[in-house]
């Protein structure tokens, strides 16, 4: 999934490391802290879809072979 690569960010890579703490402990359940990453990963998608507005544009300036 298109989503899911934010995760591998420091961000991403500290909230896993931390729900996997809180599952460790039995604080929460594997399936709450799937949940919280299924949210991460909307939150930050539709975060940089709104706030990012920097584009790339290629323009190639070739010469024009002529015979003559």
């Amino acid at each position: 999934m298109a989503y899911q690569l934010y995760r591998n960010t420091t961000l991403g890579n500290s909230l896993q490391e931390s729900l996997d703490e809180l599952i460790q402990s039995q604080q929460i359940t594997p399936q709450l802290a799937l949940q919280v990453l299924l949210q991460f990963d909307k939150a930050i998608n539709s975060a940089l879809a709104q706030r990012v507005r920097n584009r790339v544009n290629f323009r190639i300036l070739a010469p024009i072979l002529r015979n003559e």
